[in-house]
């Protein structure tokens, strides 16, 4: 039985290492040479990264082409998020994702315009059936863009098995980026493993660069169990953006300890993106180290071995720590790191930032807090471990602090409404002093209620200040018959825009809002009822229920 149970253990591993994904069947999207903004699995602020970001020459309407026949299995645009996006399920098994596009192909457009007219929504998600529309290989499926959470033109692609919508590398398919140069690493830290099991704060090693592909140490005296962590980036050619390192082995003695590989991801997993970091380093300097080593919460399917990562230096004992880094293209660096026993045990600072935070939370239980005005729920396994917090609600605000702890599960909060005053709601100020709209959603009880993975200190605020709304590129009364949109400027300082409305000779007209710039325009279309005098009207309502309707006029031929 124990045979079996290690023989089953290991099947994933050596099935994860063993896949082999078609290197020619997929063409590339873009006509122009493939420069990458961001590789795939690379750390972002809540997430790993699950596609590549492709380079558009700092422009929008470059063409996309689906990379294969198939089928657009979905639709999806939004107003953060991938923006407009479409899914491609191709016969092979695998989905393509197309994300921030600008605009789709004509056909694409009309179809899903209709359902948005019908809707009277811009945004939608829509699931396609397989014989709706068909695509072919090299087919113009959409313009390039910058819609949605993006912060400059570019094409986010990924390639996803279809079955279970698993994330896969796409440069594991042949996909060709030009790339001659090693993966840097900036930065190595020692971390210490004490008895107590918490883990030392990190220890900046010298590196020492001994030729262009090998760094290393001077020898480090220490006794005990010991691993490390490490800042660094990889680049391609024709790029200076640093991207993130696709492959990291580390070896004792020339034994490999473990290896984490960004070939491919779950989403659910993605959630744990902070348990591969030192989280709390982060959180003080804005740098990510990359932790060689696995605390309990790390289950991520990145690994092809399970080792914890930590090398046990005893007396008598000299080893020989050594990290390889490699990008897909097998372009890598090694740092050597001798290790050597010393008896002495130096003073080791711990991860003690939470001594000050003095309620312990309990992992496997859930946790409730009842105050006067407020109550907290922590679901169990909020954390992934025992954790400590301060957690109290004098006076008007209520306090949920410890920021050097990461969130995996939304905990819930109600907060008590002190008056009936339209525009109240919960505001919250988190670790950098930012301020943010938490809620309005009160419930029957004249509680505000939320579920967030936000610490910080709650506090009810009164917004009474409408929107507002201007139009940009045209004047009330203006003749536009040489525009192809109208534009205006939407704007809520306080709370937030909640939802806008757009009519146009009383008409629900499709307008888009790009909230990076707080715009929103039509483009005239087959749904616009030709008229020389026209009206339109746009409605804007904030997050409290604050609503202006402003009326233009506008001629037309």
């Amino acid at each position: 039985m124990k045979i079996l149970f290690i023989i089953f253990s290991i099947i994933p591993w050596l099935i994860h290492a063993q896949t082999k994904y078609p290197t020619n069947y997929f063409s590339n999207p873009l006509e122009i040479p493939l420069i990458l903004n961001g590789n795939f699995g690379e750390s972002r602020s809540n997430h790993f990264h699950s596609g590549i970001d492709i380079k558009t020459q700092l422009k929008e309407g470059l063409k996309v082409f689906s990379v294969a026949k198939g089928n657009i299995s979905r639709i999806k645009i939004a107003h953060g998020g991938f923006g407009k996006a479409i899914y491609v399920s191709h016969p092979n098994g695998y989905t393509t994702v197309y994300a921030h596009l600008k605009k789709f192909n004509n056909s694409i457009e009309e179809f899903v315009k209709k359902i948005q007219y019908k809707k009277q929504s811009y945004e939608v998600d829509l699931y396609l059936n397989t014989s709706d529309l068909k695509v072919f290989n090299n087919e113009v499926i959409g313009f390039s863009g910058n819609t949605g959470s993006s912060s400059g033109p570019h094409l986010h692609f990924e390639t996803r098995k279809t079955v279970n919508q698993k994330a896969l590398n796409p440069l594991l398919f042949g996909i060709e980026i030009k790339d001659t140069r090693r993966p840097v690493v900036n930065s190595l830290y020692m971390y210490k493993k004490l008895k107590s099991g918490s883990i030392s704060l990190p220890y900046k090693v010298v590196l020492n660069k001994i030729n262009d592909s090998t760094f290393a140490t001077k020898k480090i005296k220490v006794n005990g169990l010991v691993s490390f962590g490490l800042s660094g980036f990889d680049r391609q050619d024709l790029a200076k953006n640093k991207n993130g390192i696709y492959e990291i082995s580390t070896f004792l003695n020339e034994n490999l300890i473990n290896s984490m590989k960004f070939d491919s991801f779950f989403f659910e997993e993605s959630i744990k993106i902070n348990s591969l970091i030192d989280y709390s380093f982060f959180v003080e300097n804005r740098k990510r180290i990359l932790k060689l080593f696995l605390e309990d919460e790390n289950d991520l399917s990145i690994y092809s071995t399970k080792n914890k990562g930590f090398v046990d230096v005893k007396q008598k004992t000299e080893l020989l720590f050594k990290i390889v880094a490699k990008d897909i293209k097998g372009n890598s660096i090694s740092i050597n790191v001798p290790l050597d026993y010393e008896n002495m045990v130096k003073a080791t600072l711990t991860n003690s930032q939470g001594v000050s935070y003095s309620k312990k939370i309990e992992n496997i239980i859930e946790n409730d807090f009842e105050f006067k005005n407020s109550h907290v729920n922590i679901p169990k396994n909020t954390f992934l471990k025992n954790r400590k917090i301060k957690i109290e609600h004098p006076n008007d605000t209520l306090k949920i602090i410890n920021p050097y702890i990461p969130l995996y599960k939304n905990i819930k909060i109600k907060f008590k409404n002190p008056n009936n005053n339209k525009g109240n709601y919960l505001a919250v100020k988190d670790y950098n002093n930012k301020e943010l709209f938490a809620s309005s959603k009160l419930n029957p009880l004249n509680y505000f209620e939320l579920k967030t993975k936000k610490f910080g200190l709650y506090f009810i605020k009164n917004d009474s200040l409408s929107p507002e709304i201007s139009p940009l590129n045209f004047k009330n009364g203006d003749w536009v018959s040489n525009k192809k949109y109208l534009k205006f400027k939407i704007l809520d300082k306080q709370s937030g825009i909640k939802k806008y409305k757009g009519k146009i000779n009383g008409k629900w007209m499709l307008f888009e809002y790009e909230y990076k710039k707080n715009l929103i325009s039509y483009e005239f279309d087959s749904f616009y009822l030709s008229k020389s005098k026209n009206e339109v009207e746009i409605e804007v309502e904030d997050m409290v229920g604050n609503t202006l309707i402003k009326t233009f006029t506008f001629y037309r031929n």
